[in-house]
């Protein structure tokens, strides 16, 4: 524990407890794009399905609220074992990794990089994966003293496409889509319903929900695999725990499962959520039989038509620089990845070199397949 002030830094190592400060500094947060992968039922899901090392919450406290929390865990690093490398609980099929604020309370984050800093015995490197752009992490870092033995480096990471959606000025996304875009989506809609028996659906049972989980694995895979790729979502473990966090999700009026089928024969699935005034997909599938009539973006556009009915403010298409994305009339963010590390330790010094570098190659890669 270590206090500044009437503000204390407390690390939790038992995730299980349920706390109602976790949800309220959740709600709280100003970041939305976070809500999803900083909540407690995807952080102790996460942990207990991928999880390894020592987990634990740093959170900053002022006696009777939780002003600021990172979900971290610090395990021997995979490039170089005799490493110990902290990193956000999710890191790998999180979209975005943060430090959580209440509105205003930046002080309280910096609280925990000066925690960590003077705990610098627990770890080799700190590696921050998929920061958002307007990252609390990443701001508050500049606004603590840095210690002469810390070294930092950041690598702009993958784009982050966004439709901003009930924008006030009366007019609908649909309208900031590219002409081309609005006409194939005309054109693909009347010929879907002249020649199939379309149906769109979203789950909102547990059996759907199970029915729509297996079409999406199925259709992912078909999508992915002709392109030579695997996609996200191959692993059986990734598929249990995708199954199981959706209907969590579905408990909690955050899922957003989506399918089309054509003649009883399903066409696309869209894995998506919305949280408060915030919607976004994290996964997709279609049936490369139909591609020639363009269903995963007739069922994107519903998917997105219904997100601005239900309110949202954002619809996030999460990380990649797919080409399609730009046509729904979006914005860029981009996610940033941040590595600390002790440059008076030979064995941090190569670890997090060994880090950067691996981090570095796989965005290169991933860019050239995404063209």
């Amino acid at each position: 524990m270590r206090s500044e002030g009437a503000l204390t830094v407390h690390l939790i190592a038992d995730l299980s407890l349920p706390c109602p400060a976790w949800e309220e500094l959740l709600n709280d947060n100003p970041l939305p794009e976070t809500r999803l992968f900083l909540s407690p039922e995807w952080v102790t899901m996460w942990w207990r399905y991928f999880g390894r090392g020592k987990a634990f919450l740093l959170t900053v406290t002022d006696r009777e609220r939780w002003l600021s929390m990172a979900p971290l865990f610090c395990a021997p690093s995979p490039l170089m074992p005799t490493a110990r490398v902290l990193r956000f609980i999710g890191t790998g099929h999180a979209d975005y990794g943060d430090f959580l604020i209440r509105r205003g309370c930046e002080e309280a984050a910096a609280m925990l990089w000066r925690w960590l800093f003077a705990h610098r015995a627990l770890w080799d490197v700190i590696a921050f994966h998929e920061l958002p752009q307007d990252s609390i992490a990443f701001r508050t870092l500049a606004q603590v003293s840095l210690p002469q033995w810390a070294q930092v480096q950041v690598l702009r990471g993958e784009p982050c496409h966004r439709i901003p959606l009930n924008t006030g000025d009366g007019t609908g996304w649909r309208a900031r889509a590219t002409n081309a875009l609005r006409e194939q989506l005309k054109r693909r809609e009347r010929q879907i319903a002249r020649l199939f028996d379309a149906r769109f659906q979203r789950a909102t049972e547990p059996a759907e929900v199970a029915a729509g989980m297996a079409h999406l694995f199925a259709l992912h895979r078909l999508r992915w695999g002709q392109r030579w790729q695997p996609g996200v979502l191959w692993a059986p473990k990734v598929q249990r725990f995708h199954r199981e966090f959706a209907l969590q999700a579905l408990q909690q009026g955050r899922l957003r499962l989506h399918s089309l089928t054509l003649n009883g024969v399903p066409a696309a699935v869209y894995y998506a959520f919305h949280c408060g005034d915030y919607a976004g997909f994290y996964a997709c599938g279609f049936h490369p039989a139909f591609g020639r009539y363009s269903v995963g973006k007739v069922l994107l556009a519903k998917v997105i038509d219904e997100a601005e009915q239900e309110g949202a403010k954002v619809f996030d298409f999460m990380r990649g620089g797919e080409s399609y994305k730009a046509e729904f009339g979006t914005v860029v963010a981009h996610n940033f990845h941040l590595f600390v590390w002790q440059n008076d330790k030979l064995r941090s010094t190569v670890a997090a070199r060994l880090h950067r570098l691996t981090t570095f190659g796989a965005l290169r890669l991933k860019s050239a397949l995404q063209r």
